[in-house]
C-alpha cells in the first residue's frame, strides 16, 4: 500500500492513523487489534468530513477482517471458562466491529446520496458493510458466550432501514446479511458449541435469503419471529412471547427450514457439500446434527410449557464426564459448587459459585447432585452464558436422576471396552434404557454390556436402538437386552 503523504493540516491523531494504515499489517494479525481500536476511537471524535471518514473506514475494515480471521480460528476450540486473555481479545474485536458499524451509519446519515453517486458505492453498499460488521460482532460474542450490547438490535434495524428496497447488489447484500443475522438469532445460538455456531453462520451466509421478512404493525403471523426496533428487544418467537405493540418487523424461517431439510437429505444420500453450494464442513456429522436442530427451531420455535420456579439452593456439578465414567470422586478438582437460579420440569438454570471447571461447551454432559452423599444425576448443558470472566451460567436439561457407570464391548471389534453411563428407562417420556457415550463412539448393532458393582459383575448381550441425542460432546442411544442369549 502506498504511503500517505503527510499534510500539516491533518490533526495529529489522523496523521498517526494514516501512518499506521500505510505500514504493512503485523505478521500476527492479533497484534493489530489494540492500535486498531485506539485509532478508531481517536478518529471518531475528530469530526472528519464524511467522505474522508468513509475512506478511512474502508481502510480500517481491511485490518479488522484480518484480525477476525485470525481470532476465529482460535475461538472455534474455545471452552468455558474461556481463557481471560482470549475473551479480552474477542470482546475487543467485537467493539471494533461495533465502531465500524457506527461509522458506516454516521456516513449514511451525513453523506448526501448525490455525493455517493460519484463513488463506486451507494447507500445500500454502506448498509451492507454495516450489517456485515454487526454479523461479525454477533458471532464473536456468542463464540465466547458473552452478551450483546443493549443497543445491538436497535442499531441493526437502523442500518437495515437505510438499505432501501431497490434491486441493486448492495441492497440485496444488505437484506441477505439481515436475514442471516435474524435466522442465527432464532436458533438460540447460546445452545451451540463454537464450531457448530461458526458452521451455522457460514451456512446462513449462503442460504439466508430463504428467510421472509414481513414489516407489519398490525398483523401477527402464527409461527413468526418478531423484533421491536424501537426498544431494541432481542428477536423472539411469537409462540413463546407475544409481540409488543411496537413490534414492526416480523420474519419467518419456515422456508429456510425446508431448504435445510432438503440439504440434509441430500447429504445423507452422499451428495458432496460443494455440489449443493454448501460449506465443505457441512459433511461433518456434528454440523449435520446442528443444522437439523436449527431447522427444527426455524420451523417450530420451542415454547415454554411450564413456568420456571426461582430457587437459591446450592448443588454440586461434576464437569468432567471421565470422573462419572470411573464411578469415583478421586479427582476433587472436577467438583464445583453452583446455585440453582430457577428450575422447571425438564431442567435447571445454574450459576457458578466456586470450584474449578474447564472444558465445557454447549452439549457437554455433567453430573449434578444436591449433596456429597447423594448420587450423581446426569444433565446435558443446553446453553451457556457468561457476563464476565468470573461469571458463568448454564442451562441444564436433566437426562436421568441417577446414572450407573458401565462398560460396553462390541463383538465385532478388537478395540478396548468403552466407558459409558447407563440411564434407566423413562416410561413417561417413552424412552427405554439408554447408554451415554463420548461423541463418535456410537455404532449400531450388537454389543456386550458389563455392569460391575457390589462385588458382582453382570454381563448382558444387547442390541442398540435409535440415537436419541447427539451433541458436540456426547451420544445417547436406547438399547434392548437379549435375555435369550447364552
Amino acid at each position: 500500500m502506498a504511503k500517505h503523504p503527510k499534510h500539516p493540516q491533518f490533526p495529529p491523531p489522523l496523521s498517526t492513523a494514516l501512518a499506521w494504515l500505510a505500514a504493512p499489517p503485523a505478521a500476527d494479525p492479533l497484534r493489530d487489534l489494540n492500535p486498531l481500536r485506539k485509532h478508531l476511537t481517536a478518529l471518531a471524535a475528530l469530526g472528519i468530513p464524511p467522505l474522508q471518514h468513509l475512506k478511512l473506514l474502508e481502510l480500517f475494515q481491511e485490518r479488522a477482517d484480518l484480525v477476525a480471521a485470525a481470532l476465529k480460528s482460535l475461538l472455534l476450540d474455545a471452552t468455558l471458562p474461556v481463557a481471560k486473555h482470549l475473551r479480552i481479545v474477542a470482546i475487543g474485536l467485537a467493539n471494533v466491529h461495533e465502531s465500524l458499524t457506527a461509522g458506516y451509519l454516521a456516513c449514511l446519515r451525513e453523506i448526501p446520496p448525490a455525493s455517493l453517486h460519484n463513488l463506486p458505492r451507494c447507500e445500500a453498499d454502506l448498509a451492507a458493510a454495516g450489517l456485515t460488521n454487526l454479523s461479525q460482532q454477533f458471532e464473536i460474542v456468542h463464540l465466547v458466550s458473552a452478551p450483546l450490547t443493549s443497543d445491538f438490535w436497535l442499531r441493526a434495524c437502523a442500518v437495515f432501514g437505510s438499505a432501501g428496497t431497490d434491486p441493486a447488489p448492495g441492497a440485496h447484500a444488505a437484506r441477505l446479511q439481515m436475514k442471516s443475522l435474524l435466522a442465527l438469532a432464532a436458533v438460540q445460538p447460546e445452545g451451540f458449541a463454537p464450531r457448530e455456531l461458526a458452521f451455522l453462520a457460514s451456512y446462513l451466509r449462503l442460504q439466508g435469503a430463504a428467510v421472509e421478512i414481513r414489516e407489519a404493525s398490525a398483523a401477527h403471523y402464527s409461527g413468526d419471529f418478531w423484533l421491536d426496533p424501537l426498544h431494541g428487544k432481542d428477536p423472539a418467537a411469537g409462540v413463546r412471547l407475544p409481540p409488543t405493540p411496537d413490534a414492526t418487523l416480523f420474519y419467518s424461517c419456515a422456508a429456510l427450514s425446508r431448504v435445510a431439510g432438503q440439504h440434509l437429505y441430500r447429504l445423507e444420500q452422499g451428495a458432496r457439500p460443494e455440489d449443493l453450494g454448501l460449506p465443505p464442513e457441512a459433511s461433518a456429522m456434528d454440523n449435520r446434527h446442528a443444522l437439523a436442530l436449527a431447522a427444527e427451531r426455524w420451523l417450530k420455535p420451542r415454547r415454554r410449557q411450564n413456568p420456571r420456579r426461582a430457587h437459591g439452593h446450592r448443588v454440586q456439578l461434576c464437569t468432567r464426564i471421565e470422573t462419572l465414567w470411573s464411578g469415583t470422586d478421586d479427582a476433587a478438582a472436577t467438583v464445583s459448587d453452583w446455585m440453582i437460579v430457577n428450575e422447571g420440569p425438564g431442567g435447571y438454570a445454574v450459576m457458578h459459585v466456586a470450584g474449578e471447571l474447564a472444558g465445557i461447551v454447549a452439549g457437554s454432559a455433567v453430573g449434578m447432585r444436591s449433596a456429597p452423599d447423594k448420587p450423581w444425576g446426569l444433565c446435558v448443558v443446553r446453553w451457556a452464558h457468561s457476563e464476565n470472566p468470573e461469571h458463568i451460567e448454564f442451562g441444564l436439561e436433566l437426562l436421568a436422576a441417577q446414572a450407573e457407570p458401565v462398560r460396553i464391548a462390541r463383538r465385532d471389534a478388537a478395540a478396548a471396552q468403552l466407558p459409558a453411563l447407563l440411564l434407566p428407562a423413562l416410561p413417561a417420556l417413552q424412552r427405554g434404557e439408554a447408554l451415554l457415550l463420548a461423541k463418535g463412539c456410537f455404532s449400531p448393532g450388537r454389543f456386550t454390556l458389563i455392569e460391575a458393582g457390589n462385588g458382582r459383575v453382570r454381563v448382558a448381550e444387547c442390541s442398540s436402538g435409535s440415537l436419541v441425542l447427539h451433541t458436540a460432546c456426547i451420544e445417547l442411544f436406547e438399547f434392548v437386552r437379549d435375555f435369550s442369549a447364552t
